[in-house]
């Protein structure tokens, strides 16, 4: 098996979870694991896919054994954590792993339109490197960098109620949102 195939599965994987094709999103996910068991965004891309919070607990977890310091992962077995504590199954809506709770009160209002030309130096919400809000993934872990966790307004749960990104997986994926807006380094 070649390191393009496994690639390939992966991509393919990662893209049907993104789309909700979650069934087969799982069988492209477990081929890549099953051949490459420390396979840590597999692992990643396949809690988004199954149904069963122990399951997604279990593979979240095995992304934290291969990287302790992925923050996707801590991020959503905390939410995991916290939503079985109080049987609450939706997703969160004012209050993640990764913001503080602040008043967020009234509707939605966007930003003005951002030059997407416009070069912002960055730190990657993964791995902390240094990057550019032009690249598309970091070059160091290959995070993505247009995703809600590099945003900022990471800390409000509104504009991603409207995009449908109410899952902390989600905000780790790289998404489409019209408002995203780097987080410049200061």
């Amino acid at each position: 098996m070649s390191d393009i195939e496994l690639a390939r599965w992966l991509y393919e994987g990662a893209l049907a979870v993104s789309e909700g094709r979650r069934e087969e999103a799982r069988r492209l996910l477990m081929q890549v694991i099953e051949r490459d068991e420390q396979n840590e965004q597999a692992w990643l891309w396949l809690s988004g896919a199954v149904d069963d919070p122990a399951d997604q607990q279990i593979a979240l977890e095995n992304v934290l054994a291969i990287n302790p310091n992925n923050a996707a992962a801590r991020a959503g077995l905390e939410w995991l954590r916290t939503h079985s504590r109080s049987g609450i199954a939706a997703p969160p809506s004012t209050t993640t792993a990764f913001t503080t709770l602040q008043d967020q009160s009234g509707p939605w209002v966007p930003p003005p339109p951002y030059d997407e030309n416009e070069v912002v130096e960055i730190m990657c919400w993964q791995c902390r490197a240094t990057l550019y809000s032009v690249a598309p993934f970091c070059w160091q872990c290959n995070a993505p960098v247009h995703a809600c966790n590099n945003c900022a307004f990471r800390d409000d749960s509104r504009c991603k109620q409207l995009q449908g990104l109410t899952s902390p997986l989600t905000w780790a994926t790289v998404n489409q949102c019209p408002w995203w807006r780097p987080v410049p380094l200061r």
